[in-house]
């Protein structure tokens, strides 16, 4: 409507368009529309508010979910211990399109989400910005841990603070003493269960997921520094 509107006339200015979905929008139902405009090159920014899970219908499991997750569609029992399949890496995917702009957020880094911000209404063509959103009602955490829990999660480096501009990779953020992801998850009663006897290979299989994606980021990032 937009172009139509602008090739005949009656539109002389240039517009800012910016959606803005959650992880289950964005990750599962609305990925097929998501991708296609990434790929036809649309000029707009997509946000996508990751807490991690159907939030606003039932806190059912999404594929942003972390390994493990207690989720109603992913409970835990006697023999399955949460969901078990890794969270799907959006961004990486997003990046993937060749798009112009791609970036990870958080709340407790908010003068790097501002320059991100920034940035991507100031790029032209497709972008998108995944941020991270903690929900205390789905994550089972206190009503005052948001930022807290935000900051745990680039700490831990489960979500690294990073951007991909024309193909060039930058992290953001990179913490002085890199945390166990116990720490992120024991505030959190979704992963409760994770520390009950018997259960310490959850918790170790998520440490190797999230240690073996910051060592490839890192990789990206040298090779981006060398060749630039």
């Amino acid at each position: 409507m937009y172009k139509a509107l602008k090739k005949k006339g009656k539109i002389d200015k240039d517009i800012k368009f910016v959606a803005v979905g959650g992880d289950g929008g964005t990750y599962d139902i609305g990925f097929q529309s998501l991708s296609g405009a990434m790929e036809r090159g649309h000029d707009l920014l997509y946000l996508c508010y990751d807490n991690g899970a159907y939030m606003n219908t039932g806190i059912q499991r999404s594929s942003a979910t972390p390994f493990g997750t207690d989720t109603t569609t992913s409970p835990v029992g006697s023999v399955v211990k949460g969901k078990m399949q890794p969270r799907k890496n959006l961004t990486r995917i997003m990046a993937a399109h060749g798009i112009p702009y791609v970036a990870q957020t958080s709340p407790a880094h908010w003068r790097d989400s501002i320059n991100k911000f920034k940035k991507a209404l100031e790029t032209e063509g497709p972008k998108f910005i995944n941020a991270f959103s903690p929900c205390n009602r789905g994550w089972r955490s206190a009503t005052d841990d948001a930022i807290l829990l935000s900051r745990l999660a680039a700490d831990t480096c489960y979500w690294p603070l990073y951007e991909i501009e024309d193909g060039v990779t930058k992290i953001n953020y990179v913490p002085k003493e890199k945390k166990p992801i116990e720490e992120f998850l024991k505030p959190q009663g979704r992963f409760k269960h994770m520390f009950a006897p018997g259960n310490e290979w959850i918790v170790r299989r998520l440490q190797e997921e999230i240690d073996r994606e910051w060592e490839r980021l890192n990789r990206e990032a040298q090779i981006s520094s060398s060749s630039t």
